[in-house]
């Protein structure tokens, strides 16, 4: 059951706040916005052009179901806006759509996620976008519009068609109204209804060629989402094509594992294996002999075989067994005391934190039950191995998460050898007639 927490004065809040679906609005065949204010009347704090909200949505038949969504609007102190695409096989999206009408109440986490527009941004940037991954940039063109109008931004969204495309006569309003906001629109496969240079500006798909002579290619950062053959096109075309790695930034709707499959080495994570089920044990005719709890424990935490990693409430390591140390090269001493950054690559630390602060302010984790987070981790020496972990909370009295316990597992040498296989097969496949 969600736990209503207090609200400041400036809009923030930890855990859950209701809010309540306050409009409705049609955006194209496919996609609905919902406008969402706070049942307390109290002001909401302004997200970060591109965060995510995490939802506690009251399905009948399913329970609590948890999901996040992008923050479609510019900040504001008022509402946030989600723009949601009816899936037909999403319990989510489709309870959204024929369910939340107009008054339904809703648990909703604080804005989190690190794919933002920084505050500081001065190199142009190009806001490319397939399908729905245009809500991301729907608040950052808005928000540079409002607060930005001096950035150089460049809209590029592509669809199929004038059913599916949302947003198109507030985004060609929003750049004819500013020198410096440039919009393009490409339909894939235009109807006879849809006019171009009205409705869409491009026929056909977005194309590396296209970007490279109509956006500022060589010196622009680039925010990529979409759909997986989307993201897959665009962050290797992109790096293949000269632009520096730091400078392809992305948000995809999916599983992460998938993309990995695409280009493991630009993304830091690694896909996670299936584990198959073992045989079941023959016990002994009188019963398993009895154990204490507290052997069993301590057994594993001093077992050099996986790493158990316990950090309390603000990240930092209050234990750190032998196989943490095996693992990671830090003795006990040099790790305990120290933040979780010490195994965290630099480029992953914001995306770890902000899930580390949902976990701890929702106390729900999705590695809590049995799922596996495959990513990269830094030893002491500096070297790079691939990591795959569950969690668990620790709560106080109150209720309240004290703490967390990872148990790590080094998959390095599987990651390799899985990627010199995908590297093979693709050799394979290229060179078939």
């Amino acid at each position: 059951m969600a736990v209503e927490n207090a609200t400041s004065q400036n809009g923030n809040w930890e855990g859950w706040r209701t809010f309540v679906v306050n409009e409705r609005r049609k955006e194209s065949e496919v996609l609905t916005s919902f406008i969402l204010r706070p049942k307390d009347g109290g002001p909401v704090a302004p997200h970060r052009p591109g965060q995510y909200l995490t939802f506690l949505f009251p399905i009948p038949d399913a329970g609590e179901t948890k999901r996040t969504y992008t923050i479609s609007c510019a900040p504001n102190a008022g509402f946030y806006r989600i723009s949601v695409k009816r899936e037909p096989l999403g319990t989510a999206s489709r309870w959204l759509h024929d369910k939340a009408v107009e008054g339904t109440e809703i648990p909703v986490a604080a804005p989190a996620g690190d794919f933002v527009l920084p505050t500081g941004q001065k190199r142009p940037v190009v806001l490319l976008s397939g399908g729905v991954g245009l809500t991301p940039m729907l608040s950052m063109f808005d928000t540079i519009a409002t607060s930005r109008p001096d950035l150089d931004a460049h809209y590029v969204h592509g669809t199929i068609d004038g059913t599916t495309h949302a947003f198109g006569p507030h985004i060609r309003e929003t750049a004819a109204a500013h020198a410096n906001l440039h919009a393009a629109v490409f339909y894939s496969d235009p109807r006879p209804a849809d006019i171009e240079g009205q409705a869409f500006d491009q026929r056909g798909f977005i194309t590396l060629d296209w970007l490279r002579a109509n956006t500022p290619f060589t010196d622009a950062d680039f925010f990529v989402c979409g759909p997986l053959p989307f993201m897959r096109a665009f962050i290797t075309g992109l790096v293949d094509a000269g632009v520096p790695r730091e400078r392809v930034h992305y948000e995809f709707f999916g599983s992460v594992e998938d993309l990995v499959a695409a280009w493991p080495e630009a993304l830091d994570f690694a896909p996670a294996d299936s584990v198959s089920d073992a045989s079941p044990p023959q016990w002994a005719p009188n019963g398993p002999a009895q154990i204490a709890q507290e052997k069993i424990g301590q057994t594993i935490l001093q077992s050099q075989a996986d790493a158990v990693v316990v950090s309390d409430r603000e990240g930092y390591i209050v234990l750190w067994n032998p196989g943490a140390e095996r693992i990671f090269g830090f003795t006990e001493a040099e790790a305990v005391g120290q933040s979780l950054d010490l195994m965290i690559p630099e480029s992953l630390r914001g995306r770890h934190w902000s899930g580390y602060r949902e976990t701890v302010s929702t106390k729900q984790s999705r590695y809590g039950a049995g799922d596996l987070l495959s990513v990269p981790a830094i030893r002491k020496d500096g070297s790079r191995i691939s990591v795959e972990f569950t969690i668990a909370m620790m709560m106080d009295e109150a209720g309240e998460v004290e703490g967390m316990v990872a148990i790590m597992r080094d998959i390095t040498p599987r990651f390799e050898e899985l990627k010199t296989l995908r590297k093979k097969v693709a050799a394979l496949e290229g060179s078939a007639v």
